[in-house]
Formats: C-alpha cells, structure tokens, sequence
C-alpha cells in the first residue's frame, strides 16, 4: 500500500527510475542514488566551468561575478570550492595584461582574502582603462607653415 502511494506521487521521469522496487526503502534508495549521481556530475561540470571562465570581453566585475556564481553553485551542490582553489580559478581566467597584479597576489605568503583579490583586480582594471583612454585621446598637433 505505502509503495504503491509512494510510486504514485513521483513525476514519470522518476518513476522510470524506480521500476522494479518491491520495498519503499528500495524506491528511496533508487533515487537517492540517482539524485546523487546527478549532484556529482553538475559538481563536476562546474569545477570544469570554474577552471576555464576567463576574462575573455568580460568587464573584472561581470568576470568576478561569474566565478562567484559558479563557486556558490558548488557549495549548494554540497562541493564548496577552498579559498586557493577559489583565487586560483580568478587568476588563471587572467590574460597576459594582469601579470603584474597576479605576482602581487601569488607572492603573499598565505592566500588573501577574494575581497582583497578583488581589489586588487578592479583597481588593475581601472587604471587599466585609464592609460587607454589617455594613450587614444588625440592630441592636438599645430603644424605651421612659414614662407
């Protein structure tokens, strides 16, 4: 009777799942089993995302925010990403440009903290900006002509 409830409430793409079970325990221990799986291989899929975002058109904050989103998604899957695996996963989303703020960060004795990286980043960026802005602004060039 509690089997056939049980069967009963779960959507059809579960009860495929579970087709064959005698016992309530076993029905619980098929899904738990596929759900378990399931979280293993979103777990997985987003370590994989965390090692290759990169910076790529992004701006630093749509950058940082993407990692963060990724990182969170793993603890809610039950996987939370350490600090060092966390800031290694911003600087090697880098390119060539970030150099010098990448050997600031890595030459701390312990891994800072990501507010400090990124700090560290968006003050990189700023500036960053800044000397473009300056380097492609036209500067007036007067050319006289004497006869």
């Amino acid at each position: 009777m509690l089997l056939t409830w049980l069967q009963s409430t779960l959507s059809k793409s579960i009860l495929s799942r579970v087709i064959g079970s005698v016992h309530s325990y076993q029905v619980w221990e098929k899904i738990h089993e596929y759900f378990h799986t399931q979280t293993k291989a979103r777990a997985r899929q987003l370590r994989t995302d965390l090692r290759t975002t990169s910076l790529d058109g992004k701006t630093m904050r749509e950058f940082l925010s993407q990692i963060k989103n990724i990182a969170d998604e793993l603890a809610g899957v039950g996987h939370p990403v350490p600090l060092d695996e966390y800031v290694d996963a911003i600087l090697e989303g880098l390119p060539q440009d970030y150099a010098p703020v990448v050997s600031v960060i890595e030459s701390k004795f312990a891994t800072p903290p990501i507010v400090e990286v990124e700090a560290f980043l968006l003050a990189h960026e700023s500036r960053s900006n800044r000397f473009r802005k300056q380097s492609f602004s036209p500067s007036i060039n007067y050319t006289h002509g004497y006869a």
